[in-house]
């Protein structure tokens, strides 16, 4: 696994590699390029996803018998393949591809589709799913409503600490059961081996597009042993298109197409490798080099390098949740909300937009995507005031205070934005310690044990369900990792969660940005540039989502037509 830098090199991260040193480094790539040395670094990568059942061409066919394979480069490393455990994108991602979805997401509408689950029905509060037929797990044994049943059980249960426990509370008797004060959820019903009822407490607007995170897994190899750590998630059985072979943590994570897999016709893909190349630059030179055949994360100051590569499709996303600050705030300094808000205050985010994102991203404003139909346009970005922050931080009396800022190393903006957040909190009294660490274990640091000052990795924000806000930044919440709490917003967001009518809750959704914005648990700083990749002469049939990222109909992808 990649290893944070030493203590010497944290003290003077890098900045973003401008496209002019990019092309530096593909020239001299290109003259130092021998046999084999494209292995080193890119090989197998891989970014699957899954999709709505489709049909595909004959092409599909014809891929399998030719063994189409796809290499895709990330730069962090998943922490867990394990569903109750899965906190990241790079988590969730893996997650999908070997277990499948029980309800799949439209990439750029956000609606549910079917995933395991063919169709349901809903009436008032009693929602009825229907599987898929013949559904099996990749060991050719029946996955059943059982199989659903326990795993839904085991992501409220509290012994599995799972970060999705606080979606599925709103199913009846599911509290009591998290509490341990019940031995099963009285809400969730096996009708038959095809067949599962669920019903609900009380209106829950985004429980449909919460049973995505239903990871499934056997029953039957999973019973009586502890979800959180079980051995069998070592080398997992799932029901996803493809199916666990190996994961050199670092490096590899390779997966195969599933003979058993529901969906016909299976995987054109027949085998997958995720490969973590911890660096943007290095992710645009594999590109280039046609050593990967696509990646969500080279360095998007590459685009017109990359494009020299004409078998490459380069597609650039709409802005997701800003990127920024995420504070602890059970740290004695950082749980003053004026220290946190005089911190924001000492950041232009404008200038930074204009001078490190190199036109290609903007200053952030609220923890909503600006495309979400939750967003709030009149909001007003916390302004740049340099004085009034150092009067803040002396009224505060913390002058002097010594805090972490940690970034994933790699991340060339990430690593800008420390660079430039070290100079800027030194004028207001503020000394800032940089880290720079791998991702991996940061994730496992904050999610798992809140072990952190101040983190510039993206916990919280929404993109696709502005709800997720309740598990960002409810004092109830499993995934609330800053320890954040506000009375007021809590009620705020139990109240929009039960408001299934959009019209209604646009105006909930409006004084919760105002509360989070005035209480800064994160500053939502900048609008992250993102650039999609893929090899269009090797594979046809992906689409690009602005939160799933370009893999997450991975298993329609075919090969190109004839």
């Amino acid at each position: 696994m990649t290893r944070p830098r030493s203590s010497s090199d944290r003290s003077a991260p890098i900045r973003v590699t401008s496209e002019t040193e990019l092309a530096a480094l593909v020239d001299r790539r290109k003259l130092l390029k021998v046999a084999g040395a494209g292995a080193a670094v890119g090989a197998l990568a891989v970014h699957p996803a899954t999709a709505a059942p489709s049909s595909r061409s004959a092409t599909t066919l014809a891929a399998q018998d030719d063994g189409l394979e796809i290499v895709i480069g990330t730069l962090g490393e998943a922490s867990t393949i394990n569903p109750f455990q899965a906190s990241d994108s790079e988590d969730q991602w893996r997650c999908k591809i070997l277990y499948d979805e029980f309800l799949r997401c439209d990439p750029v509408s956000y609606t549910p589709l079917p995933g395991i689950a063919a169709e349901w029905t809903i009436e008032d509060l009693v929602i009825t799913f229907t599987l898929q037929p013949n559904t099996m797990f990749s060991d050719g044994s029946a996955l059943t409503a059982n199989d659903v049943a326990f795993t839904i059980k085991g992501m409220i249960h509290t012994e599995s600490a799972s970060p999705y426990q606080s979606k599925f509370l709103a199913i009846d008797g599911a509290q009591a059961y998290a509490d341990g004060t019940a031995d099963d959820v009285t809400g969730i019903e096996v009708v038959d081996d095809g067949t599962l009822r669920i019903t609900l407490a009380r209106p829950d607007a985004p429980f449909l597009f919460n049973m995505r995170y239903v990871w499934v897994v056997p029953a039957t190899q999973l019973e009586g042993q502890p979800l959180a750590d079980a051995e069998f998630f070592q080398a997992p059985v799932g029901a996803g298109p493809f199916m666990f072979e190996s994961w050199t943590t670092g490096a590899d994570f390779v997966v195969t197409a599933n003979p058993n897999f529901w969906e016909n016709p299976k995987p054109a893909i027949t085998r997958v490798t995720h490969r973590v190349i911890a660096d943007s630059q290095t992710l645009v030179l594999a590109l280039q080099n046609d050593e990967i055949d696509g990646s969500n994360y080279p360095n998007p100051a590459g685009k017109d390098i990359l494009a020299e590569n004409t078998a490459l499709d380069l597609i650039t996303p709409p802005f997701s949740s800003p990127n920024g600050w995420y504070f602890n705030c059970r740290h004695e300094v950082l749980g003053i909300k004026d220290v946190r808000k005089a911190i924001a205050m000492a950041l232009n985010t404008e200038q930074f937009a204009a001078d490190s994102l190199l036109g290609l991203g903007e200053a952030g404003l609220g923890p909503i995507a600006p495309g979400s139909w939750a967003f709030d346009p009149t909001l007003e970005p916390i302004p740049f005031d340099p004085a009034g922050a150092k009067a803040l931080i002396d009224a505060a009396g913390v002058s002097g205070a010594q805090l972490t800022f940690a970034v994933n190393s790699g991340n060339v903006l990430r690593e800008d934005w420390l660079t430039y957040t070290q100079q800027a909190l030194q004028e207001i009294g503020i000394e800032v310690i940089p880290e720079l660490v791998d991702y991996a274990e940061h994730v496992t640091a904050v999610t798992q044990n809140q072990d952190f000052e101040v983190s510039g990795v993206d916990f919280t924000g929404v993109t696709s369900e502005p709800s997720e806000l309740w598990d960002d930044f409810h004092s109830t919440s499993s995934g609330n990792y800053a320890g954040y709490s506000n009375p007021e917003l809590d009620e705020l967001l139990d109240q929009v969660k039960a408001t299934l009518e959009q019209e209604d809750a646009i105006p909930l959704y409006a004084q919760i940005q105002r509360i989070i914005m005035d209480d800064v648990p994160m500053h939502f700083a900048w609008y992250r540039p993102f650039l999609h990749a893929v090899n269009k002469e090797k594979f046809a049939g992906y689409v690009s989502s602005g939160d799933f990222g370009l893999f997450y109909f991975l298993q329609d992808w075919t090969g190109p037509a004839a």
